[in-house]
This record gives C-alpha cells, sequence and structure tokens, in this order.
C-alpha cells in the first residue's frame, strides 16, 4: 500500500505539474521549482553543466528561498538578483537554471526508477482488492495512475541524459530528496 501511494502520488503529481505548469513564469511570480514538476524543454546534459548545477544548487537555492519569502511577486531587482546568481555558475538565468534543474531531477528519477511501467502494473493489481474504496474510487484510481503513467512515458529523458546523470548518482541524491520535499 505505502508502494502504491507513493508511487502513484509521484506519478500524478508529475502528471498534474506537467499539464499545469507548462511554462515557467519566475519574473513576474515568486520563483518555485515544484517537486516532480517536468522540464518544459529539457536540457542537452553535459558533465559541464552537471558539474556546476552541483556546486550551484545550495547558494541559488538559498537565494530563491531569500528573494521568495513573504513575496507573491517579485520585484524587477529580485529577479535580476536571481538571474546573477545562476549566471555565476555558468546559467543564462535563473529560468535556465531551473530548466535544468528540472531535467536532471526528472532524469535522476527514471536513472532510480527505470521501469515504471512495471511498478504502476502492480499498483493497479493491487487496487481492486482494497475494500476501503469505492468501485467510483477504485476506477479513478486505476485511470489517473494510467494517466501518469502515459504523462512520464513521454517525459523520458534521452539516453545521453541518462548516461550523463548516472555518473552523478551519489552527488545528486541528495539534492533529489531536497527537491521532492519542497
Amino acid at each position: 500500500m505505502t508502494l502504491l501511494r507513493s508511487l502513484s502520488g509521484s506519478l500524478i503529481i508529475m502528471a498534474v505539474l506537467a499539464v499545469a505548469a507548462a511554462v515557467p513564469s519566475f519574473a513576474q511570480t515568486a520563483p518555485q521549482i515544484e517537486p516532480f514538476s517536468l522540464p518544459v524543454r529539457p536540457v542537452v546534459l553535459t558533465q559541464d553543466i552537471i558539474k556546476r548545477f552541483l556546486y550551484s544548487f545550495a547558494p541559488v537555492g538559498a537565494q530563491m528561498k531569500e528573494e521568495a519569502a513573504g513575496n507573491a511577486v517579485l520585484s524587477p531587482e529580485a529577479t535580476a538578483r536571481l538571474n546573477k546568481k545562476a549566471a555565476e555558475y555558468g546559467f543564462k538565468d535563473f529560468n535556465d537554471w531551473g530548466e535544468t534543474t528540472r531535467t536532471i531531477m526528472v532524469t535522476y528519477h527514471w536513472v532510480t526508477n527505470p521501469e515504471p511501467r512495471e511498478e504502476v502494473e502492480k499498483a493497479i493489481a493491487s487496487i481492486p482488492s482494497m475494500p476501503n474504496l469505492t468501485d467510483k474510487q477504485k476506477a479513478e484510481m486505476i485511470d489517473g495512475l494510467k494517466s501518469g503513467l502515459a504523462t512520464v512515458e513521454k517525459a523520458r529523458p534521452s539516453a545521453e541524459n541518462l548516461a550523463i546523470v548516472k555518473k552523478h548518482v551519489s552527488s545528486s541524491k541528495p539534492l533529489y530528496k531536497q527537491w521532492t520535499s519542497l
């Protein structure tokens, strides 16, 4: 049951955020790097990009929290400070850093969970025997898992991105844990 909740939650969150957050708007609203959100345009990763990302995660994240604290809308000055902080690590701007973050985190998830279909099929198979759910709830849960799986499978990273992130799994793991707990 725990696996089902975790898996269905991850898939559904990724599916909803993929639809809801089609275009990042960090310049207008307080910046957010949503857990399980999919990149709008996945970044083609290189060793250099991964290295810059790993070094930038804590300072850019801290700047993001500082600028967003109590602010629903960022001032042009705050946006400029975020862009400057991301640029210190070789990113074009904060939006570029955000897309890189989402690309790496989603790729990490694929590296560590390479067979989502198998997991979802196991979860779906367990739903009919859940006595505390109505038939309608069971059907909705199954539909949600199937829909989430379709979205996740379409977001499968390139073989090149998977290979690069695989080399950095141990370095990326703590950042992934932070990202998924935002």
